[in-house]
């Protein structure tokens, strides 16, 4: 991993860039991420929401890497909120006092460029989420973040779903043009 400052990550990734901004577009729509954001600050009046993502969730038992399998298959997918007291995602409720550490990672995936938000709280709990590019993350105060670029590893899981899609599509292909 190499410690990056978060302005490069930006230039790299850069949010003008209309894919970027598509893609996040798109992924907020499905989840409806500004009707949540929107709901939680009327019920929450005493809370300011400093950013808000449609991400995908999971819990590890000790700090690991960021590493597609089969933990992101069956995460939990709903809209995450950093407020100035918590993060709320979903059914979890982490109060930012009682978060240890947390830090920031830019990948790169097929769908395009995001990042992983991993937090570790007192308490022992690790905590992964994947969003989109997002500056609200970078440019609020009340959580500190450090900001990494990481590639993302693939699990035993991965690569082998990975294996059978693209033997199944050698076997259709040859199915479909070859054998007939």
């Amino acid at each position: 991993m190499t410690v990056i400052l978060w302005q490069e990550v930006l230039l790299t990734f850069s949010l003008s860039d209309i894919h970027v901004k598509l893609m996040k577009a798109l992924v907020d729509l499905v989840y409806g991420t500004g009707r949540v954001r929107r709901k939680y600050e009327l019920a929450n009046p005493n809370e300011q929401v400093l950013a808000a993502d449609a991400s995908k969730g999971i819990i590890t038992t000790h700090d690991q890497d960021v590493t597609r399998g089969a933990d992101w298959v069956t995460s939990q997918r709903a809209v995450i909120m950093l407020t100035n007291n918590r993060i709320v995602c979903g059914k979890w409720i982490i109060p930012i006092d009682q978060i240890q550490s947390g830090q920031l990672l830019a990948i790169r995936s097929l769908f395009g460029d995001g990042v992983v938000l991993k937090i570790q709280t007192t308490e022992g709990t690790h905590y992964q989420f994947g969003m989109q590019i997002n500056p609200e993350w970078t440019e609020q105060q009340a959580l500190p973040l450090s900001y990494e670029r990481v590639k993302v590893k693939h699990s035993p899981f991965s690569i082998a779903v990975r294996l059978i899609a693209i033997g199944y599509l050698i076997y259709w292909t040859y199915q479909r043009f070859i054998a007939n």
